[in-house]
């Protein structure tokens, strides 16, 4: 359940306004690496960053989701990119099951990553040769010329704000390009888009559909389940989502 009111959304809506004003050039993104950065210098609990994982231990935690990317297709020798890597919760697990080097991690500020290669160690970074880069236009072009096979961004989209939702799908749609496919575990919501927090958003599947036809890809809804949102008294959905160009053989199996 989530504990956020329309009130408390408004209340850390009025605080990243007076923050954009004194970082006029910076994005959300920037905002919430901002915020993230001192809990996980304190050690604090979050659910998916640092090494005080609110469920499980970093290194075990993940690798339920590493069958899912398994059953849809992925394969030891396939370049596979996780977009949103964060601290490689989920990444340690993917780079151990792909031939080495073969894994790219990308997030918004090296620090996350820093912290990602610090929690997996000198071996694995030694044996599994991970490329870790901050998201930026170069770094998804060098991550388009590999040609992934699998693009995955787990928990992600629900963080991305709105005014950065394009960018969002666009790169991903840029790093599957016509030979690939992208898996996104997130929230969404099958009407408008929905915030239920000063960081989190349930965006809207039909909006989330025409950025993505307008790059020649679809969406397709692999699983869903309701999600309820207890402080706006609805539910939204929250699951899996299938991203392909019109022209990639993954689209026309998923028709």
């Amino acid at each position: 359940m989530d504990k956020h009111t329309p009130q408390r959304v408004e209340r850390d809506n009025a605080k990243f306004e007076e923050w954009r004003k004194q970082n006029p050039t910076k994005q959300f993104k920037d905002y919430f690496a901002e915020g993230v950065k001192p809990m996980i210098a304190r050690g604090k609990m979050h659910a998916s960053l640092g090494g005080n994982l609110i469920e499980g231990n970093h290194g075990d935690v993940g690798q339920g989701f590493l069958r899912t990317l398994i059953a849809n297709g992925l394969k030891p020798d396939d370049a596979c990119i996780d977009y949103g890597c964060g601290t490689l919760r989920l990444g340690v697990h993917v780079m151990k099951y792909l031939r080495p080097g073969a894994y790219w991690g990308m997030d918004v500020a090296e620090f996350l990553l820093e912290e990602g290669r610090a929690l997996i160690g000198e071996d694995v970074l030694t044996d599994q040769r991970p490329n870790l880069r901050v998201i930026s236009p170069e770094a998804v072009a060098e991550a388009a010329a590999l040609k992934p096979a699998m693009v995955f961004s787990a928990k992600v989209l629900l963080h991305v704000h709105p005014d950065e939702l394009g960018e969002y799908l666009q790169n991903i749609m840029t790093m599957i390009g016509t030979h690939g496919q992208a898996i996104i575990i997130s929230k969404w919501n099958n009407g408008e888009t929905l915030q239920y927090g000063g960081k989190g958003w349930a965006h809207g599947l039909p909006v989330m559909r025409d950025i993505v036809a307008a790059w020649g890809g679809q969406i397709v809804v692999l699983k869903e389940e309701a999600y309820r949102l207890e402080g706006f008294d609805t539910s939204v959905k929250h699951g899996t989502l299938h991203l392909a160009h019109q022209a990639s053989p993954f689209a026309e199996e998923r028709d």
